[in-house]
Parts: structure tokens; C-alpha cells; sequence
């Protein structure tokens, strides 16, 4: 890596005229200019006492000439507002010279000891540095410059505060950047600086200021509301940063850096877990150990609502060791979680350091943070859509409503899958990242509201992130590191309605087979009945066959079980006007395929009275069609009522509904000859007609498979 270690010894302050500029400042002020027409504004000109430094005005450039091996600054004051935000912008070229150094930015100077600088290299690599009592810290180590010009070219370099984000820029493109507050004030000298030997053309240099945009608070947030901490069993001097609950709040999963019981050495993160008590206190936590924690850092990025597949930050080799970045599966197995399984990002890179995610509910969206060519600024957020089981789409920007000049981390979708939580400095908020929430606006992903700050009852002076909502709604809990045992503590905090998410139906359940009532092992999808469209996947527990699904609400959908060698069944839940969090208990039953069994459509729908098919009846029809041309069997569709009315007029609105069935699969492709289509009336009731709940269980269509 290219490194600059400047010779402190040798460093010389060349010392120019101090300009301090005062007064009122409004929106895009300018604080101070010069083109260098002339040396109107008195930067040093001529040769410094040591014969190493030379700085001329002519023809509208300023030119700064060094020979020695430290650094050299030619500085004018100009006093940063504390309260606004504000920029500082020069363009420059190298013209001659070793190529091997860099130069760029000085700002918030004192004196040589005490400043801070953003610099570029001739070969393509930036930081931000502080050097405090003469001794220089790294902000941002070296990393790879984008949008740099060649020696000999202009770049303009900018330093660019937007609330509590100090963004550096090249050519208009961001590079590094850090939170504001998190780093004292020295001075108000700004300059340009160069690096060992070489020669600078400097073309003009200005400081702007503008209002910063007021913090956006939600309604009806209690600000005198304090976090509660959840305790020595989750919390100890370590680094602990919430990963994922599970979608009833039961289970915290949470990743923990500096522990002596991690897998991998004390400074990597390991996954760990905790169960919620009866008397809601937290046990004692508990190392999840190998597969899933190796020698490198890991994290879970979300576990589904059903608890049965984690995705896993990183990669994992054939030993389960750390492969490098990107993401990985793992199941629940009988005996534990599986092997994680690579997963295939299109076109993935990274510039950042770090990187995290959050999978939605639906187990099909990503929301990913990381740094790319199209950065707003530091890490922003992506989504990730999933092609197959082990391809994602490239990551998509989602936007500068979201995504701005500082850093976007820990996103997390709720369990209504459209609203999302990310923390952030750039957006207007307390200092170091504060928490926001914004909503989905449609089904894109690209568009979304105005992010709203959730409120000093969470956000402090300090960096707090890495919110979780658990489904009912009610409490966040969130990673900060104000009053804490260690670096991050997790604590948790009541949500006022304005900031919770949409309600939801949390649907659990077995999957059984219908003869044998046996547990199985089964996908679990579930679609909007409206369009046909599926929301979700999931899977059923191999041992047991419990599932777990979160359906938001506005929407009537269908959820079904497959699983090979049994007819994919489905269930009606209808979430249109849910109004509160409700947990709903069902069991899914799926039919072995083979002649002569009955096999229930459940999501076929007709008005009361009336044989059109509804259009919510063609998702299950569609999968019915698809079976019927894979398979190449004969089947019997059957239809059912309940005995209300008079037997002549149910046989023959029985027989006019599975008429209505039978074209539907003609005009899909199916052969008449193979489909027979009978009215069954009331003749065959399931169960007792005495009661609302067995008529509606008597009113069917069904299919029996009659020849293979």
C-alpha cells in the first residue's frame, strides 16, 4: 500500500496574512474567494527562509514550489461556521516533481502540529488525516481514489460538511469521509498543502456556507423516555451490535467483537444468541460456534420469520473458513445449522471497509450498505433482488432521498416489509449516526418518503444504530454507545405508534402430510390473490414442520406448501383491513399424488350464489394448469356446496362452478379430453352444515387425479 511519512523534523511553517471574515451568513454564502488575479488577499509570495518553499502569482495562478522531504502549507484564516454547514473547494494540478507523494487540503489548523488534511497522489490514492501535538492519525487510511485527473491535469478537491458528515471529494465524485462531531476543532486556517518535492498550480480556491436543514422528528415522540439496557447476559465490556430477532421478539441474535470466547481471534466478531425469559429478562448468551463463526468476522444478517434459514454475512470455504465478502446460507437441520452456502452477487464490489445487510421478510429483497461508482457518498444503501437460490441481482442505488454525502449503514426492514430503518450522519440529526425511518412508496424499491429522525428517546451525541423492530410493533431494540458496560451495549426503547411499522399477520403453523399427518419438510410461498404475484418464501422445520410467516397488511394472499412427490396446497388469509398485529395459528396439509384422493383448491373463489371465477381464483388455477402439463394426467374436478337452498338448485350451482373451472384450464392449454367436471351439490359435506364455520368448509372444488 502507498504510504507518505512526512519528516517532522523537518517541517517548516510558511506564514501568510490572517483574513477573518465575519458577519451575517445566509444559504450559499460565499466566505471567501480568490481566482488569484492578483495578490489582493496576501498569500505568501517569494522564498522562504530556508530556501525549500516558493510561492508566485502570476497570470491568474497561484504557484507553490517545495524541495524539502516534510510538507509545506501556505494558509490564510477563515473562520468554519460551527452551526452551519460549509465547503471548501480549490482546484489544483501537480506539475512537476516526485510523483510519489501527494498534495490537497489543509482545514481547522492551528499550527503544523495541530490540523487535519485531505490528500491525493499522483497514483490514485486519497486519505484524511489529523495531526494532533505532532503526531498525524489516520481518519480514513490510504484507500483508492475515484475521478482523479493525471499529473498535469486539474482536479478540483472539495471538503464539504452536510450536517454531521465531512465528505471529501475529487472532480465532483465523494472519496472518503467521516462524522463531523466525532473530531475537535484546532483552528480556522485553511490551505492548500503539497508533500515533499514537487510543484502545484493552484487555479482558484473558495469556502462557502449554507443553513443546515432542521432535524424532521415523528410525531409523538417522548424525548424524556430513556433506553433500557438489557443486562450483563447479553451486554459485557465487548462490542455488541444487534444482528437479527426473530419475528415474535423471542430470540435476539447479535454480533460480538473483543470477546475472549469468540471462535476466531478476540478482536473478530462472532455470532452469538440469546432466548427471552418468561419474566422478559434475557438469558445468559450463548456462542452459536461452528459453521456458522470462523476465524474471520461474522454476522447473521437476518433469520426468517420461520427460524429455519439464516443469511450469514461473508463467505465460507469448503472447511467453513472465511472465503472473503458477500453472503451465505445456512438451514436448520435436525442436528443444527447446515453448512452455510455461498450466494452469487451480480456484478458485486465493495470500496468500503466494512459491509452489512438485512434480507426483508419476504425472503427475496436485500438491502444492502456498501460504497460503489454511484456513492451519494460514503456506504449507501442497495437492494438486492433474488434470482434463484443462490443468485442476486446487482446492487441497485436506492436513491438521495435515502442515501447522502455521509454514510448509510445497518438498514433493517420491518416485518410489514415496507418500512425501513437505517442509521446515518449525513441526514440532519445529534452527532455521530442517529437512527431514521422512511417508507416504501411501491413495489420498485427506488422510491421512498422523506426519512424522518426517530427522536432523541433513541438517538444521542453518540453513534447509535443497528435498530430492530420485532413484528408486534411495540419496542425497538438498537445497538449505541452512550452509557454502556463496553465499546456498543443493546438496549431497548418503547416505539411510539407514528414511528412503528404497518401491521401484520404473523401466520405459524405445521406442515403435515394430509394421510398420514406426519410432519415434513416443505418450501412455504405465499402470493397476493390480487395479481398472482408471489411476496415471500420460506421453509418448514425438517424435525417438526412448523413454519412462520409475516404477511402485511392491505393485501388478501395465499400460502402454500410444497414439497416433492404432494400437490403444492394453499390457504386464504385475508390482511385487507388488519388494523393491529394478530398472530394466527394454521396448519398447511399437503395431498400425496396418486389416483383416487381428493385434492382441495382452496383459493378458487365465485360471488355467493354465482359460478364467474373471480380473479383472485387464477393464481391457484395457473399452478393447477402447470401441473397438468408437466404431468400429463386425467383428473376429476368435483364441486361442492353447503346445504343451504334447495338440492336441484345446489347440484346445479355446483356443476355450473366446475363447468367455470374446466374452461379456465382449456383456455391455459389443457386438453378437455383429460378434464371431467362434476357437480357433487350437497351431497358430500366434510363437515356439519349446523354452523358458519362447516358450511364454509363444505363449499369446495376439488380434483382427483383418475388416470396417470
Amino acid at each position: 500500500m502507498h504510504r507518505i511519512v512526512p519528516n517532522a523534523a523537518k517541517r517548516l511553517l510558511s506564514l501568510s496574512c490572517c483574513l477573518v471574515l465575519a458577519g451575517s451568513l445566509h444559504a450559499q454564502e460565499l466566505l471567501y474567494g480568490d481566482e488569484f488575479n492578483d495578490n489582493e488577499k496576501e498569500w505568501f509570495t517569494g522564498e522562504s527562509s530556508d530556501g525549500a518553499a516558493n510561492g508566485e502569482i502570476e497570470d491568474g495562478i497561484y504557484r507553490m514550489t517545495y524541495t524539502g522531504d516534510g510538507y509545506r502549507y501556505f494558509y490564510q484564516n477563515v473562520d468554519l461556521p460551527v452551526d452551519r454547514n460549509w465547503s471548501i473547494e480549490i482546484r489544483m494540478r501537480q506539475k512537476e516533481g516526485k510523483v510519489d507523494h501527494g498534495y490537497g487540503l489543509l482545514w481547522n489548523g492551528q499550527d503544523a502540529d495541530n490540523m487535519y488534511e485531505f490528500i491525493v497522489t499522483h497514483d490514485g490514492y486519497c486519505r484524511i488525516a489529523r495531526w494532533k501535538e505532532g503526531e498525524r492519525q489516520d481518519i480514513v487510511p490510504w484507500r483508492k481514489v475515484r475521478g482523479l485527473n493525471p499529473v498535469g491535469e486539474w482536479n478540483t478537491l472539495e471538503v464539504r460538511r452536510t450536517n454531521d458528515a465531512l465528505t471529501c471529494f475529487v472532480n465532483g465524485t465523494p472519496n472518503v469521509m467521516f462524522p463531523y462531531s466525532y473530531y475537535r476543532i484546532f483552528g480556522n486556517k485553511i490551505a492548500p498543502i503539497v508533500h515533499e518535492e514537487r510543484t502545484v498550480d493552484i487555479d482558484w480556491i473558495r469556502v462557502k456556507a449554507s443553513d443546515m436543514a432542521p432535524v424532521s422528528v415523528a410525531e409523538g415522540v417522548d424525548t424524556n423516555v430513556r433506553p433500557r439496557n438489557l443486562g450483563p447476559n447479553i451486554n459485557a465490556k465487548s462490542d455488541e451490535l444487534v444482528d437479527c430477532f426473530t419475528a415474535d421478539g423471542q430470540v435476539l441474535y447479535f454480533s460480538r467483537g473483543s470477546h475472549p470466547e469468540n471462535v476466531g481471534k478476540e478482536l473478530r466478531r462472532d455470532v452469538w444468541m440469546s432466548t427471552r425469559q418468561r419474566d422478559g429478562s434475557w438469558s445468559k448468551a450463548v456462542n452459536l460456534g461452528k459453521p456458522i463463526n470462523n476465524e474471520g468476522h461474522n454476522f447473521a444478517i437476518a433469520i426468517t420469520p420461520d427460524q429455519n434459514m439464516m443469511l450469514l454475512q461473508n463467505q465460507y470455504d469448503a472447511k467453513g473458513e472465511f472465503l472473503g465478502e458477500g453472503m451465505s446460507i445456512t438451514y436448520r437441520t435436525a442436528t443444527g445449522w447446515s453448512m452455510p452456502k455461498n450466494q452469487t452477487i451480480e456484478n458485486f464490489y465493495n470500496y468500503a471497509s466494512v459491509l452489512n445487510s438485512y434480507l426483508a421478510p419476504d425472503g427475496t429483497t436485500l438491502i444492502m450498505t456498501c460504497e460503489r461508482d454511484d456513492s451519494k457518498g460514503g456506504q449507501d444503501l442497495y437492494v438486492l433482488f433474488r434470482k434463484n437460490d443462490s443468485t442476486w441481482t446487482a446492487p441497485s442505488n436506492l436513491g438521495s432521498t435515502i442515501n447522502t454525502t455521509g454514510a448509510e449503514t445497518a438498514p433493517f426492514i420491518a416485518a410489514d416489509g415496507r418500512t425501513l430503518y437505517f442509521a446515518s450522519y449525513g441526514h440532519p440529526g445529534y452527532g455521530g449516526y442517529d437512527v431514521f425511518m422512511s417508507r416504501r412508496l411501491d413495489d420498485t424499491w427506488m422510491k421512498w418518503s422523506t426519512p424522518i429522525n426517530l427522536g432523541k428517546g433513541i438517538n444521542t451525541d453518540e453513534h447509535d444504530s443497528f435498530l430492530y423492530i420485532p413484528a408486534q410493533g411495540d419496542s425497538a431494540y438498537f445497538s449505541t454507545q452512550k452509557d454502556t458496560y463496553g465499546e456498543s451495549d443493546i438496549v431497548s426503547v418503547p416505539v411510539p405508534p407514528s414511528l412503528r411499522p404497518n401491521p401484520v399477520f404473523l401466520v405459524s403453523g405445521r406442515v403435515l402430510n394430509a394421510e398420514t399427518k406426519q410432519p415434513l419438510a416443505a418450501a412455504i410461498r405465499y402470493e397476493r390473490l390480487s395479481d398472482g404475484k408471489d411476496v415471500g418464501i420460506a421453509r418448514s422445520h425438517p424435525s417438526d414442520g412448523r413454519y412462520k410467516v409475516s404477511l402485511p397488511s392491505g393485501q388478501v394472499y395465499g400460502v402454500r406448501a410444497e414439497a416433492e412427490g404432494f400437490y403444492p396446497m394453499a390457504e386464504q388469509f385475508d390482511a385487507k383491513s388488519l388494523d393491529k398485529y394478530t398472530q394466527v395459528d394454521r396448519d398447511l396439509y399437503l395431498t400425496p399424488i396418486k389416483e383416487n384422493v381428493a385434492i382441495r383448491l382452496n383459493n378458487v373463489f365465485f360471488d355467493s350464489g354465482k359460478w364467474d371465477l373471480r380473479p383472485e381464483s387464477h393464481p391457484e388455477l395457473d399452478r393447477l394448469a402447470s401441473f397438468l402439463r408437466t404431468s400429463a394426467v386425467s383428473i376429476e374436478l368435483a364441486g361442492h356446496t353447503d346445504n343451504i337452498g334447495s338440492d336441484a338448485d345446489n347440484l346445479q350451482l355446483s356443476q355450473n362452478r366446475v363447468n367455470s373451472v374446466r374452461n379456465y384450464l382449456v383456455e391455459k392449454g389443457i386438453p378437455a379430453s383429460r378434464l371431467v367436471a362434476k357437480g357433487y351439490g350437497e351431497s358430500r359435506p366434510l363437515a356439519s352444515n349446523d354452523d358458519e364455520a362447516g358450511r364454509q368448509n363444505n363449499r369446495r372444488v376439488e380434483f382427483m387425479i383418475v388416470k396417470r
